[in-house]
């Protein structure tokens, strides 16, 4: 077996192991079947799309036949898809007239990615159209089993305030799945492209994100569908309403660029801001709105701009 072959199907077994780590259950579990895209996207930035889709392939085989085809299709649809998305877009580059490469936008990489997570709702809601309920029934049935199912691990949990939190979940729980889908595939790439830059593997330059911005067109997205839903009713309006949630998740990312252009901005190192940051970030979920909205301030008032500061390649973060 030729070493690109042998690497492209050894990155697709990891991955595969990666996703069937869940079926063992347990916290560490969950957090390997999150990092089931990064084998992938290692081969897809290192030695190119098609390394990433012969891994892909792999790995999608070696899910439907130690679990089952299902899973197999599960995973194509939240690994192998977005991967080969990432791979194919990310090491787009064209000539500048100085001679210099204009790689493909990282903004733009992530709206594409949240389109494709919109017609993943799109795509089941068609699917249980004949169900009783439609999406939103099945939704309620998923939630609610969950729920049920936590509830029983202790008498002293308050049946009305998980009443409560079904409530809460109900109308948003798909916008919620794609949107962490969502940040973790970027996740994935960004640990992917800099585990190859470690290495010297790397063909696309570092991404500095204090620099991404997102495409004019972005915000159209979030009105058309945020208009849908509220004119809509039903499954039609269930599902323009999450689309829209999806579609403000890049919008997340934009308010993020502007956080890091504000900690490089001051003299010292910008993960001495960063570092505290995120980590506030992930304690206080409440606070991720507020980064969404600056991102949407930032679309129209280019806040980032008057913020970043020329920085040489070695300070990027």
């Amino acid at each position: 077996m030729s070493p690109f072959l042998l690497l492209a199907a050894g990155g697709g077994g990891v991955s595969a192991l990666f996703f069937l780590s869940v079926l063992a259950g347990g916290t560490g579990a969950l957090i390997l079947a999150y990092l089931a895209p990064l084998p992938l996207l290692l081969l897809g930035l290192g030695p190119g799309f098609s390394a990433a889709l012969l891994g892909g392939v792999t790995a999608t085989a070696a899910v439907s036949l130690v679990a089952n085809v299902f899973a197999g299709i599960a995973f194509a649809l939240a690994n192998l898809a977005p991967v080969l998305l990432v791979a194919r877009q990310a090491l787009l580059a064209r000539s500048r007239q100085d001679g210099t490469l204009e790689w493909y936008p990282p903004g733009r990489l992530i709206c594409l990615l949240a389109g494709y997570g919109a017609l993943l709702i799109v795509g089941a809601a068609v699917l249980v159209s004949d169900q009783e309920g439609g999406l939103e029934g099945l939704v309620q049935d998923i939630v609610s089993g969950s729920l049920a199912g936590l509830a029983t691990l202790s008498d002293a949990v308050d049946p009305a305030a998980v009443q409560t939190l079904e409530d809460m979940l109900v109308p948003f729980f798909p916008a919620l799945v794609v949107g962490i889908w969502l940040a973790m595939t970027v996740a994935n790439g960004a640990l992917a492209q800099g585990l190859l830059m470690r290495f010297g593997r790397n063909r696309r330059p570092p991404i500095r994100m204090s620099e991404l911005t997102l495409p004019g067109w972005a915000p159209m997205l979030l009105a058309g569908t945020g208009l849908l839903a509220l004119l809509a009713d039903g499954t039609p309006g269930y599902v323009a309403l999450n689309a829209a949630l999806v579609f403000l998740v890049p919008f997340l990312f934009g308010g993020l660029a502007v956080v890091h252009a504000f900690a490089e901005r001051g003299s010292g190192r910008p993960l001495l801001v960063l570092v505290p940051f995120y980590f506030l970030l992930l304690v206080v979920q409440s606070a991720i709105p507020l980064v969404v909205g600056l991102g949407l301030i930032e679309h129209w008032a280019g806040l980032r701009a008057k913020l970043a500061r020329p920085r040489p390649p070695s300070e990027d973060v």
